[in-house]
């Protein structure tokens, strides 16, 4: 008897179990611990709603136990569609925003009752295994592999391949946003083709294309050239990338579907380790193997970790097809405009190996984990410049550290992958244009030269307003930081001033190769020059006042300028003149003075233009002048 009751019991269980998920309204997606790159926790916690039925639902009354929320009159979900309910609903559009209450990251019980009390679906997540982990901090959602199993069930359930999950849209896709373009893609799943992933987008000019005729949307890239695909029923080298470009038709009859783009798309991940084949000293195009995020800090570049692929360069360089840019990040000083250095499954990425860098291997280690730090704060003195002008934004970042810590230079500015018009930013590395540059600081006076324009989409220069604006992080009180406009002479303190103005003229487009990856051409010479500046040459002792010093006038000049002082007590002052690189290259004055207000001419034709330092010394007090002089 006692044998029978325990299989009596076990049936009603299973009975139970498998009711749930056969009701029409199921519990799909949940995202109950967003990552910190993502934003604060509950502020983009989710549950998304599924109707699994083949008719609309009315769900009035319908209300959650384990978060607060009763759905209001009149409320339909229509068949094969999604409900998202958010903690925040700002974040998620079209979503319903719930009364009370957050998800426990942890694991807790959410059940779904209809407007009479009767349980529609309830699901017991973890995180912990057999729930899949990565829904835990890592970035990802909790998704249900198919709707018509039993949700209950920790192993029916994944990940979502974008951070941030699939809010109103289906599971296991990922979903390309934005306008037509360009899109560096990977295939991070076993024994899948080309055809796979790309038979929902209209495709071209090679075999089982949609049209075998025109000209290819699809590409490879081998180190020097970018080759079309042969057929899309091929299966993609596995670690590597390719550029597909989308188009807003998805059938070519002239009536376009738009953008977003969802791809559905399930299998099993490559298994780590995945080495991919390079060619050294040269461009190589990859892509995340994984259905993980990767973090470039993880990859082990350039010796910048624990791992093997040292034979290349520390940068990674994702495009974005919205700003028309490339984005990049150094893992050497943890800084980029890729948000984390975070490279999504489906991405490729660039990526530059050294001599020798033949193999470059995937590890599990380079998953994006939870105990790793998504939102990375600069620990460097860093100076992060953006230009506009319009709608359009480009952007650059330089990170002042000592010698001893320099790995990279860090990310070249590349050539986007279209032609448009846009706005281009660049620092210069000698005459190398550069998006992160890597400054080795010194104690003597360092420039870096700047230059920022917009253009057309025959790459001139286009005529018309620019505007400078900059944010410093962590840059210590004992340097200055001045910009200089070469062709005005103005000279801008960056501590004390945000933004600058100024306008462009045309210039002709330089002649270059837009077919293969490397930097963006050099236009003109600089227009700016960033002088970081010690403040042991700018009055950094800090005595007792014994005397001012004042601006000299005019300034700048083109060939005499006055400096006038005021000495609280008499003896000795002595005033030299230095160059930008610290050298004395003039003594004006070093003799006894009464105190009182005086004034000195400082006339050197025979010197360039340029920016000089005026030093006045009286007693144990030094204090500087910049001057300019402009021929």
């Amino acid at each position: 008897m006692d044998n029978f009751k325990y299989i009596w019991f076990s049936l009603l269980l299973l009975a139970f179990q498998q009711r749930l998920p056969a009701q029409s309204i199921v519990i799909n997606e949940i995202h109950y611990s967003p990552s910190s790159d993502q934003g604060n926790d509950t502020d983009y916690e989710f549950i998304e709603l599924y109707n699994a039925s083949g008719s609309s639902v009315n769900i009035a009354d319908y209300y959650f136990s384990g978060i607060t929320y009763t759905f209001a009159t009149g409320t339909t979900l229509a068949a094969g569609a999604f409900l998202v309910v958010a903690r925040n609903g700002n974040n998620y559009s079209e979503s319903v925003e719930w009364t009370s209450g957050a998800l426990t990251n942890g694991g807790e019980t959410l059940t779904l009752y209809d407007g009479s009390g009767n349980t529609i679906d309830q699901v017991t997540y973890d995180n912990t295994s057999p729930w899949p982990t990565p829904a835990d901090n890592d970035g990802p959602s909790l998704e249900l592999k198919d709707a018509s199993t039993n949700n209950s069930l920790g192993s029916n359930w994944t990940y979502s391949y974008h951070l941030g999950g699939t809010p109103g849209y289906a599971n296991q896709s990922i979903r390309l946003a934005g306008s037509e373009g360009w899109r560096m893609l990977s295939l991070p799943l076993q024994s899948k083709t080309y055809d796979n992933l790309l038979s929902v987008l209209w495709t071209q000019g090679f075999t089982g294309a949609d049209a075998t005729d025109g000209t290819a949307n699809v590409y490879t890239y081998n180190g020097s050239s970018w080759s079309s695909i042969s057929d899309q029923a091929d299966t993609p080298t596995t670690g590597a990338g390719f550029l597909v470009y989308v188009f807003s038709d998805d059938n070519n009859d002239n009536s376009a579907e738009g953008f977003p783009k969802t791809i559905s798309l399930s299998g099993s991940e490559h298994t780590a380790t995945v080495s991919v084949t390079t060619a050294e000293s040269t461009w190589n195009f990859l892509g995340n193997p994984f259905t993980h995020s990767i973090d470039a800090d993880k990859l082990s570049l350039g010796g910048s970790g624990s791992g093997t692929n040292d034979k290349y360069e520390t940068v990674v360089y994702v495009w974005d097809n919205a700003s028309g840019a490339f984005k990049s990040y150094d893992a050497s000083t943890d800084s980029g405009t890729l948000a984390g250095g975070l490279i999504e499954p489906f991405q490729g990425f660039f990526i530059q190996s050294k001599s020798g860098g033949t193999q470059f291997d995937f590890k599990s280690s380079s998953k994006a984990i939870s105990s790793g730090n998504f939102y990375k704060i600069a620990a460097y003195p860093q100076i992060m410049i953006e230009a506009s002008s319009g709608v359009f934004i480009d952007g650059v970042i330089l990170n002042l550290i000592s010698s001893s810590s320099l790995i990279s230079k860090g990310a070249l500015k590349l050539k986007p992958l279209d032609d448009r018009e846009r706005v281009l930013l660049s620092i210069y590395d000698d005459s190398v244009p550069m998006e992160i540059m890597n400054f080795s600081l010194g104690d003597t006076i360092q420039t870096i030269a700047i230059d920022a324009f917009k253009i057309d989409a025959n790459w001139a220069i286009k005529p018309g307003p620019v505007t400078l604006n900059w944010k410093l992080n962590n840059i210590p009180e004992n340097l200055t930081i001045q910009l200089l406009d070469r062709k005005t002479g103005r000279a801008i303190n960056l501590k004390e001033i945000g933004s600058v103005s100024f306008n462009n003229g045309h210039v002709d487009s330089p002649a270059f190769d837009k077919n293969n990856i490397g930097s963006i051409p050099r236009y003109r010479s600089p227009r700016f020059e960033l002088f970081i500046i010690p403040n042991i040459l700018l009055g950094a002792q800090t005595f007792l006042k014994e005397f001012d010093l004042f601006p000299a006038y005019p300034n700048p000049f083109n060939s005499t300028t006055t400096i006038e002082f005021e000495l609280g007590n008499g003896g000795i002052v002595k005033m030299d003149v230095y160059n930008i690189r610290g050298q004395k290259i003039d003594s004006i004055i070093n003799e006894v003075f009464p105190a009182g207000s005086h004034s000195v001419r400082w006339n050197r034709n025979h010197f360039p233009s340029g920016i000089y330092f005026c030093q006045l010394q009286a007693g144990s007090t030094i204090k500087v002048n910049k001057l300019v002089l402009i021929k």
